[in-house]
């Protein structure tokens, strides 16, 4: 055998033999492994018998307005069909100029309805009701006469952040100067009292409320 071919059948074997031996370590490995991580016969056994001594649990009925949209308020003129009626076209959002209402989306489905936090952005109360005419499917009906403003909530006064309260003065009356409903807004002593008839829960005091946190916020009303 020449010199050449002894090398080439010596390496030959070497590397033979590492094969081999690297497939025996990989699988011993990979029994290890399983060993460890595989689920454990007898906690198999506990979990089916824990399992079965749980009771099922009630099923609970999903109510189709949720503690999140309870938060916020619907557009003006909902009717009281407004979730079956409305079909997300955003055309009431759009048609706002004062970008008052923002999508939703339901929890329960893929649909989003216009809504709005009058506590963070407020209505405006605008006269001739862009969002109301904008919609195709009159899920928002218009006012009647007698009717010029919706309901929205109710504002009250958190006296401990109001100015007057901190300064023992008639500091502030900006919640008086931008109510835009008459005999709403009153003062007894150096603080305001919101009248619960007429106020809308439009939220313009509390955009215009200059102490922070708030010392005003609208109590919506639950439908």
């Amino acid at each position: 055998m020449k010199r050449k071919d002894l090398f080439r059948e010596g390496f030959k074997s070497v590397f033979q033999f590492t094969f081999t031996k690297a497939e025996e370590i990989s699988e011993a490995i990979k029994e290890v492994w399983e060993e460890e991580t595989g689920p454990n016969p007898k906690q198999k056994q506990i979990s089916k018998e824990t399992k079965a001594q749980k009771k099922p649990k009630p099923t609970s009925v999903r109510k189709r307005k949720t503690k999140m949209f309870q938060t916020l308020s619907l557009p003006p003129g909902a009717s009281s069909d407004f979730f079956s009626l409305c079909t997300g076209c955003n055309e009431c959002i759009f048609a706002c100029p004062y970008a008052v209402l923002f999508p939703v989306t339901a929890t329960d489905s893929d649909k989003s309805f216009p809504h709005f936090d009058p506590n963070a952005k407020a209505c405006h109360l605008c006269t001739d009701w862009p969002c109301i005419t904008s919609c195709p499917e009159e899920a928002l009906i218009p006012y009647k006469v007698s009717e010029t403003t919706p309901k929205f909530g109710k504002a009250k006064l958190i006296k401990d952040f109001c100015i007057n309260e901190k300064t023992g003065e008639s500091t502030c009356n900006a919640c008086f100067v931008t109510c835009p409903i008459e005999k709403t807004v009153k003062f007894k002593g150096n603080l305001p009292v919101f009248s619960q008839t007429n106020c809308t829960g439009c939220g313009l005091c509390v955009e215009t409320c200059p102490s922070f946190p708030k010392a005003i916020q609208i109590k919506l009303i639950q439908k």
